[in-house]
């Protein structure tokens, strides 16, 4: 069985996390594989940020892009 620290560090390889807004109650998840995003709202839920044709918005950045792009 995978241990915390193990599966910690399998989230922060696979997402990168931007918090800010109001009160810093928003939250940005970019997949760094995918580049999809996805709007954590704290008190709320999760979903897919989506552009204005309905597909998923995808980051600026790539897996290998050693600077992330925060969109705050």
């Amino acid at each position: 069985m995978m241990k915390e620290k193990e599966k910690t560090a399998l989230i922060k390889e696979r997402f990168d996390v931007a918090v800010g807004g109001l009160a810093q109650g928003i939250t940005v998840i970019t997949d760094k594989k995918t580049g999809v995003q996805y709007l954590a709202i704290a008190g709320s839920g999760t979903s897919v940020i989506v552009d204005k044709d309905g597909k998923p918005l995808l980051s600026e950045r790539v897996d290998d892009d050693p600077k992330g792009i925060s969109p705050f």
